[in-house]
């Protein structure tokens, strides 16, 4: 695979609507969009209801006061805008201003002013609409929030069994893929991703070592030092496990951290020496959480070290086989105490 064509997949890795902050500007501004198009359709209807100004459609006269009618036929499409993009907000904010117009129109009313009767029916009747819409639109999304909470929980049990299946092969490295997404999720929220990136990250770490299904048991239990030839074959298990995962659509960048947990920083890693910020953001957090999982572990050819060791060889690796704003989380969770937990639950 070349460098074009993965940096072609990373871009795909690359979360959809990731960034919380950006979605709410977009939902403040287009509210604000049609809040302006909404006072400006009343304006206009307001002050051509009354007009007695004529205005010329190629050689045709018409009274100006026929564009209220426009106007106000704008304005009602706008606040049922409102309820279908803004939920319950939107339903409020569109029923207020709704019964502000059936106030005023009655008021006209209470004057003997029949005129203003096509007004207040089509009024009446797009309270109605707006109500019939918003309870139809809120059984439907509920529904679909059910079935997609369906759909999550689901895949978190696939995932899970998954994860138990990779796990299994190696008695020593039982709960690493558990330890790895526990430590994933709490570098992520340091680094203040959001509640819903949080978790894709977390289902992401649990896989990471799937490709280790694919290595025969002989070597990935071997006790003493590794051949090349056999460490050549532990090596491919990135590139096994993004084939495994490449094809799932549900999360499509659920490979990711399988494909890219051991590319470092310094573009000295594997498979495909990637580096800096060509490396997935989800990989280079799962390296972090993976490297201190491992050194941490008692392994069939040593024994677990010092948890101070390993924290150290993290932090001097800062910039070389890891990103710099990794470690540095890292490091602040690791001072904080915030590892301890999952670390003795692991032991």
């Amino acid at each position: 695979m070349d460098k074009r064509a993965n940096n072609d997949e990373n871009q795909k890795t690359i979360f959809k609507n990731a960034d919380p902050r950006k979605r709410k500007i977009a939902s403040i501004v287009g509210f604000s969009l049609l809040l302006v198009f909404y006072i400006a359709t009343e304006l206009g209807s307001k002050m051509t209801s009354t007009s007695t100004e004529i205005f010329m459609i190629g050689k045709k006269p018409l009274p100006l006061s026929a564009l209220a009618g426009v106007f106000s036929s704008i304005s009602t499409i706008i606040l049922i805008c409102w309820t279908v993009f803004y939920r319950k907000k939107g339903f409020r904010i569109s029923m207020i201003f709704l019964s502000l117009r059936i106030l005023r129109l009655s008021t006209t009313l209470i004057n003997f002013n029949p005129a203003i009767l096509p007004a207040f029916f089509i009024t009446i009747a797009t309270i109605t609409a707006n109500l019939i819409i918003y309870t139809q639109n809120e059984k439907i999304l509920k529904y679909k929030d059910w079935h997609r909470k369906e759909v999550e929980d689901f895949t978190k049990e696939i995932i899970g069994a998954f994860a138990n299946c990779i796990d299994g092969k190696d008695s020593y490295t039982n709960g690493h893929s558990l330890r790895v997404a526990k430590y994933t999720r709490l570098l992520a929220k340091k680094l203040g991703e959001s509640d819903e990136t949080i978790e894709k990250f977390y289902n992401i770490a649990l896989l990471h070592d799937i490709g280790k299904i694919g290595i025969p048991d002989a070597i990935l239990t071997k006790p003493g030092k590794l051949t090349p030839e056999e460490f050549d074959v532990i090596k491919s298990h990135p590139q096994r496990g993004y084939e495994i995962l490449k094809d799932i659509k549900i999360q499509e960048d659920i490979s990711a951290g399988a494909h890219y947990h051991h590319e470092r920083f310094d573009a000295k890693g594997y498979p495909d020496k990637l580096g800096g910020n060509d490396i997935p953001w989800v990989a280079r957090i799962i390296s972090v959480a993976d490297a201190f999982d491992a050194m941490g572990s008692t392994r069939p050819y040593r024994q677990k070290l010092p948890i101070d060791f390993v924290v150290q060889e993290i932090e001097n690796a800062s910039g070389t086989q890891f990103d710099p704003t990794v470690v540095k989380a890292f490091m602040e969770l690791y001072k904080e105490g915030a590892f301890t937990e999952v670390r003795e639950q692991g032991t």
